[in-house]
Protein backbone atom coordinates (compact mmCIF):
# COMPACT_ATOMS: atom_id res chain seq x y z
CA UNK A 1 0.00 0.00 0.00
CA UNK A 2 1.78 3.71 -0.52
CA UNK A 3 2.28 6.01 1.73
CA UNK A 4 -0.70 8.27 1.03
CA UNK A 5 -3.43 5.82 1.25
CA UNK A 6 -1.51 4.33 4.33
CA UNK A 7 -1.53 7.73 5.88
CA UNK A 8 -5.40 8.09 5.25
CA UNK A 9 -6.27 4.73 6.71
CA UNK A 10 -4.71 5.49 9.83
CA UNK A 11 -6.13 9.08 10.75
CA UNK A 12 -8.03 8.97 13.37
CA UNK A 13 -9.71 11.26 16.15
CA UNK A 14 -7.61 11.82 18.71
CA UNK A 15 -9.20 12.95 21.86
CA UNK A 16 -5.96 13.37 24.08
CA UNK A 17 -3.24 15.45 23.63
CA UNK A 18 0.53 15.43 25.36
CA UNK A 19 0.80 19.48 26.43
CA UNK A 20 3.87 19.79 24.49
CA UNK A 21 3.64 22.61 21.26
CA UNK A 22 3.24 21.66 17.43
CA UNK A 23 6.48 22.86 15.62
CA UNK A 24 6.64 25.79 13.43
CA UNK A 25 7.83 23.82 10.79
CA UNK A 26 5.52 21.28 11.16
CA UNK A 27 2.44 23.51 11.17
CA UNK A 28 3.45 25.46 8.36
CA UNK A 29 3.29 21.83 6.65
CA UNK A 30 -0.07 21.68 7.04
CA UNK A 31 -1.14 24.41 6.41
CA UNK A 32 0.94 24.18 3.21
CA UNK A 33 -1.63 21.16 2.49
CA UNK A 34 -4.33 22.83 3.67
CA UNK A 35 -3.79 25.89 0.96
CA UNK A 36 -3.51 23.01 -1.64
CA UNK A 37 -7.01 21.65 -1.13
CA UNK A 38 -9.23 22.09 -4.35
CA UNK A 39 -11.63 24.86 -4.30
CA UNK A 40 -14.22 25.74 -6.77
CA UNK A 41 -13.95 27.62 -9.71
CA UNK A 42 -9.87 27.88 -7.76
CA UNK A 43 -11.43 30.78 -5.61
CA UNK A 44 -9.34 29.65 -2.33
CA UNK A 45 -12.29 31.43 -0.25
CA UNK A 46 -10.56 30.68 2.89
CA UNK A 47 -8.36 32.14 6.14
CA UNK A 48 -6.57 30.20 8.42
CA UNK A 49 -6.39 31.01 12.05
CA UNK A 50 -3.95 29.32 14.00
CA UNK A 51 -4.42 29.55 17.77
CA UNK A 52 -1.51 28.78 20.34
CA UNK A 53 -2.71 30.62 23.08
CA UNK A 54 -3.55 28.64 25.82
CA UNK A 55 -5.36 31.17 27.93
CA UNK A 56 -7.19 31.97 24.99
CA UNK A 57 -7.86 28.27 24.01
CA UNK A 58 -9.23 28.42 27.46
CA UNK A 59 -11.57 31.31 27.37
CA UNK A 60 -12.85 30.08 23.59
CA UNK A 61 -13.56 26.61 25.29
CA UNK A 62 -15.13 27.93 28.13
CA UNK A 63 -17.85 29.77 25.92
CA UNK A 64 -18.02 26.71 23.70
CA UNK A 65 -18.95 24.52 26.69
CA UNK A 66 -22.15 27.20 27.69
CA UNK A 67 -23.59 27.16 24.19
CA UNK A 68 -23.54 23.44 24.85
CA UNK A 69 -25.15 23.82 27.93
CA UNK A 70 -27.63 26.37 26.65
CA UNK A 71 -28.13 23.96 23.39
CA UNK A 72 -31.74 22.61 22.32
CA UNK A 73 -29.82 19.31 22.18
CA UNK A 74 -30.01 16.89 24.71
CA UNK A 75 -26.87 14.77 23.84
CA UNK A 76 -24.63 18.74 23.79
CA UNK A 77 -25.76 19.12 27.29
CA UNK A 78 -25.05 15.93 28.96
CA UNK A 79 -21.87 15.95 27.24
CA UNK A 80 -20.77 19.19 28.37
CA UNK A 81 -22.12 18.34 32.15
CA UNK A 82 -19.55 15.35 32.26
CA UNK A 83 -16.65 16.26 34.64
CA UNK A 84 -13.53 17.00 32.94
CA UNK A 85 -15.12 17.25 29.58
CA UNK A 86 -12.74 19.95 26.65
CA UNK A 87 -14.12 20.27 23.66
CA UNK A 88 -10.88 21.37 22.61
CA UNK A 89 -9.57 17.65 24.32
CA UNK A 90 -6.58 19.50 25.91
CA UNK A 91 -5.05 20.13 22.58
CA UNK A 92 -2.11 22.71 22.25
CA UNK A 93 -3.23 23.70 18.69
CA UNK A 94 -6.73 25.09 16.94
CA UNK A 95 -7.14 25.93 13.69
CA UNK A 96 -10.25 27.59 12.21
CA UNK A 97 -10.58 27.80 8.39
CA UNK A 98 -13.25 30.93 7.81
CA UNK A 99 -15.12 31.34 4.75
CA UNK A 100 -16.49 33.99 2.32
CA UNK A 101 -19.84 33.24 2.47
CA UNK A 102 -20.24 34.89 -1.14
CA UNK A 103 -17.92 31.88 -2.42
CA UNK A 104 -19.30 29.69 -4.65
CA UNK A 105 -18.64 26.82 -2.19
CA UNK A 106 -17.29 27.69 1.10
CA UNK A 107 -18.44 25.28 3.20
CA UNK A 108 -17.00 22.51 0.79
CA UNK A 109 -13.83 24.67 0.22
CA UNK A 110 -12.81 25.17 3.56
CA UNK A 111 -13.60 21.71 4.88
CA UNK A 112 -11.22 20.21 1.81
CA UNK A 113 -8.71 22.81 3.37
CA UNK A 114 -9.42 20.93 7.15
CA UNK A 115 -8.62 16.91 5.50
CA UNK A 116 -5.98 18.02 3.98
CA UNK A 117 -4.23 19.38 7.31
CA UNK A 118 -5.63 16.43 9.38
CA UNK A 119 -4.33 14.33 6.89
CA UNK A 120 -0.96 16.06 6.88
CA UNK A 121 -0.67 16.33 10.60
CA UNK A 122 -0.91 12.57 10.83
CA UNK A 123 2.23 11.75 8.41
CA UNK A 124 3.80 14.01 10.58
CA UNK A 125 2.85 12.48 14.04
CA UNK A 126 0.66 14.69 15.05
CA UNK A 127 -3.15 14.14 15.85
CA UNK A 128 -6.39 15.69 14.94
CA UNK A 129 -10.38 16.15 16.14
CA UNK A 130 -12.41 17.96 14.33
CA UNK A 131 -14.54 19.87 16.53
CA UNK A 132 -18.18 21.36 15.48
CA UNK A 133 -18.11 23.70 18.52
CA UNK A 134 -17.06 26.69 16.65
CA UNK A 135 -19.05 26.75 14.12
CA UNK A 136 -22.07 26.06 16.20
CA UNK A 137 -21.56 28.86 18.41
CA UNK A 138 -20.34 31.30 16.05
CA UNK A 139 -23.66 30.98 14.37
CA UNK A 140 -25.36 32.12 17.55
CA UNK A 141 -25.28 36.28 18.11
CA UNK A 142 -23.84 35.04 21.53
CA UNK A 143 -21.47 33.31 20.33
CA UNK A 144 -20.28 36.26 17.38
CA UNK A 145 -20.01 38.83 20.53
CA UNK A 146 -17.89 36.21 22.45
CA UNK A 147 -15.26 35.72 19.63
CA UNK A 148 -15.40 39.25 19.40
CA UNK A 149 -14.80 39.76 22.79
CA UNK A 150 -11.94 36.94 22.94
CA UNK A 151 -9.88 39.09 19.85
CA UNK A 152 -10.88 35.70 17.41
CA UNK A 153 -11.24 37.53 14.11
CA UNK A 154 -12.24 36.56 10.96
CA UNK A 155 -11.75 38.83 7.18
CA UNK A 156 -15.00 41.02 6.58
CA UNK A 157 -17.63 38.86 6.15
CA UNK A 158 -16.44 35.74 6.52
CA UNK A 159 -17.37 32.64 8.94
CA UNK A 160 -15.70 29.59 10.10
CA UNK A 161 -16.88 26.52 8.22
CA UNK A 162 -13.78 24.39 9.32
CA UNK A 163 -12.00 23.59 12.90
CA UNK A 164 -10.39 21.09 14.60
CA UNK A 165 -7.59 20.51 17.29
CA UNK A 166 -4.28 19.53 16.91
CA UNK A 167 -1.70 17.89 19.18
CA UNK A 168 0.97 15.12 19.93
CA UNK A 169 -1.68 11.87 20.77
CA UNK A 170 -1.47 10.90 24.62
CA UNK A 171 -2.18 8.04 24.24
CA UNK A 172 -1.73 5.26 21.07
CA UNK A 173 -4.40 5.63 18.07
CA UNK A 174 -7.23 3.66 18.68
CA UNK A 175 -8.28 0.90 16.34
CA UNK A 176 -10.51 1.78 13.56
CA UNK A 177 -14.22 1.13 14.35
CA UNK A 178 -16.03 -0.76 12.12
CA UNK A 179 -16.65 0.89 8.28
CA UNK A 180 -20.44 0.64 6.56
CA UNK A 181 -19.68 -2.13 3.65
CA UNK A 182 -23.32 -1.38 1.93
CA UNK A 183 -22.65 1.74 1.02
CA UNK A 184 -21.42 1.77 -2.11
CA UNK A 185 -22.85 1.49 -5.63
CA UNK A 186 -20.91 0.83 -8.73
CA UNK A 187 -22.76 1.23 -11.91
CA UNK A 188 -20.87 -0.19 -15.16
Amino acid sequence: MNETISTILRRRSVRAYRPDPVGQAELELMLEAGRHAPTAMNQQPWHFTVIRNPELLGKLEEHCISAFLESKVEALREVAKMEGFSVFYHAPLLVIISGDPAALAPQNDCTLAMENMMIAATSLGIGSCWTNAVMMHYATDKGKAAFAELGVTFPKGYQPYAAAAFGYPAEPYPETPPKKADCITIMD
